[in-house]
């Protein structure tokens, strides 16, 4: 199955094929996390170690603690699972499951940490893309796209499909699913698309349906 979900940040009009077909969520639950942590009170500046954890992402082989700051950015650029248990360990899972709420996620759920045993984390296609467009109205939307462009440039066939675009993504991968969720600026105009798969399609494909969505969405 491939799942699609395209909205428009300007209209919030949301079109999707399967998009309310709720999926292991991969890495793209990372997002929810990610602004949870930014509506949070905690300090951006506090240092904390990142802990063994495996996975994708670099922070648990550096010799020195990352700011909170630091791993919310790596959480998103290489999907650092370490980083992302640092900051579900501080937030809680209840300020989290918050945040999903408070952006009106209806499938979307955040169960366990990263590499760690447990029910999986949830969401749909809608969820993923509604969620995104809505996160590109909060104050921390530049850094979160940076981080995200950053992700992109890394693991994205989107760039090659649309090369003249601005693409800023978050894929997410399990042995059962793949998928990824992305903001696509053209020539003043933008679109989130997500697409699930389940089993997994290769990137490439993901990327093939985002951007034959995308430009079939042009006026």
């Amino acid at each position: 199955m491939i799942a699609w979900a395209v909205v428009d940040p300007s209209t919030s009009n949301v079109e999707h094929e399967h998009g309310d077909v709720v999926v292991p969520a991969a890495s793209t639950i990372k997002l929810f996390i990610y602004s949870a942590f930014h509506r949070s009170t905690l300090a951006r500046d506090e240092t904390v170690p990142s802990p063994k954890t495996g996975g994708s992402g670099v922070g648990e082989y550096l010799k020195t603690p990352l700011a909170l700051a630091d791993h919310a950015f790596l959480m998103l650029a290489v999907s650092d699972n370490a980083s992302t248990n640092v900051l579900l360990d501080r937030l809680g899972f209840d300020a989290v499951a918050e945040e999903i709420a408070r952006l009106g996620l209806r499938d979307t759920r955040v169960r366990r940490k990263m590499m760690a045993a447990g029910p999986e984390n949830e969401t749909t296609a809608v969820d993923l893309a509604t969620g995104l467009a809505r996160l590109l109205d909060e104050p921390f939307a530049e850094d979160m796209l940076e981080a995200l462009r950053v992700a992109a440039d890394a693991e994205s066939f989107l760039p090659h499909r649309l090369p003249d675009a601005s693409i800023a993504a978050k894929s997410g991968e399990l042995d059962s699913v793949r998928h990824e969720v992305a903001h696509i600026a053209q020539g003043g105009r933008q679109l989130v698309t997500a697409v699930c798969s389940m089993p997994p399609e290769t990137p490439d494909v993901l990327a093939r349906v985002a951007a034959e969505r995308f430009v079939a969405a042009r006026p």
